[in-house]
């Protein structure tokens, strides 16, 4: 996850910060090293949205042409079950980035 819930602000990760997930409410932990794109995991290795998918810096990148406050936006599918779309935006436009192989 690019963003999770730091004092109740939508915010990046940065080494040693722990926040809240916005999907499910678990805590989160910021994971920062040197190979991987910096982002946030769930502390007890939760995957709170079944279509969850590793984030590449392709994935990444994609994102970033949307304004922030339309990235990983979460919401209820028909079934009642809860996912985090890449981009939502205020037209109603649902996006989710995947790298078919």
């Amino acid at each position: 996850m690019r963003f999770a819930l730091v004092d109740g602000i939508k915010s990046e990760p940065k080494k040693g910060l722990k926040g809240i997930c916005f999907c499910c409410g678990s805590e989160t932990i910021a994971k920062c090293g040197r190979y991987k794109v910096h982002h946030w995991a769930h502390k007890n290795k939760k995957h709170c949205d079944p279509w969850w998918e590793n984030e590449s810096e392709w994935h990444r990148h994609w994102k970033s042409y949307f304004p922030l406050d339309c990235q990983e936006i979460t919401f209820f599918d028909t079934k009642g079950e809860r996912h985090i779309a890449d981009v939502y935006s205020p037209k109603k436009l649902l996006l989710k980035f995947k790298v078919m192989l």
